[in-house]
């Protein structure tokens, strides 16, 4: 005889399976000032928990950690999605403060979080200079599944901030190389 809760967790399976899952802002509205301070109320495991049983089963970064014990950040997310170096989106990146990076910067404030998402543990998304700007906004923490630099500045900003990695590697930057044998 199948137990309740395996019964519940079987038929939550089964409701996650036929959800959309790609509905994003969408599907709600925005969030209040009075609801973030009570999700931020809440353990992360209650959040990750809430949001399981909501359709949303991977909705946590594995392995991010705060920069420093007791860092804890609440907030609605700005999105930011970083791609593989290749030199055709090199050439069409824009300069400066015109970039994705920047843009994403300039929309965070003190009830947003900046989630950015890299292309691995190991890519840095930035460090001192970059995250100057955050602390200039004064925004509510930056959570990232990428590496972070100069962390003992950033520690100084005073913002939270979450990541899997201190551990930089730098980007490598193709090139093409014609080379005529005779």
């Amino acid at each position: 005889m199948l137990s309740s809760t395996f019964r519940r967790t079987a038929y939550s399976s089964r409701n996650i399976l036929a959800r959309s899952f790609a509905t994003g802002p969408a599907s709600g509205g925005t969030i209040s000032d009075e609801m973030l301070q009570k999700l931020g109320s809440l353990s992360t495991q209650a959040l990750v928990d809430g949001l399981w049983v909501m359709g949303w089963p991977a909705a946590q970064i594995d392995a991010a950690r705060p920069l420093t014990s007791g860092m804890k950040c609440v907030g609605r997310a700005v999105t930011l999605n970083f791609v593989p170096a290749r030199p055709d989106i090199a050439q069409d990146k824009p300069a400066a403060g015109n970039s994705p990076e920047y843009e994403a910067f300039e929309l965070c404030g003190p009830n947003e979080v900046l989630v950015m998402s890299s292309v691995g543990p190991a890519e840095s998304v930035g460090g001192d200079i970059k995250f100057l700007r955050l602390k200039q906004r004064d925004i509510g923490g930056l959570v990232t599944d990428g590496s972070v630099r100069d962390t003992d500045e950033i520690i100084n900003y005073g913002f939270p901030v979450s990541y899997p990695s201190m551990l930089t590697l730098s980007i490598y930057q193709y090139f093409w190389l014609r080379l005529y044998v005779n």
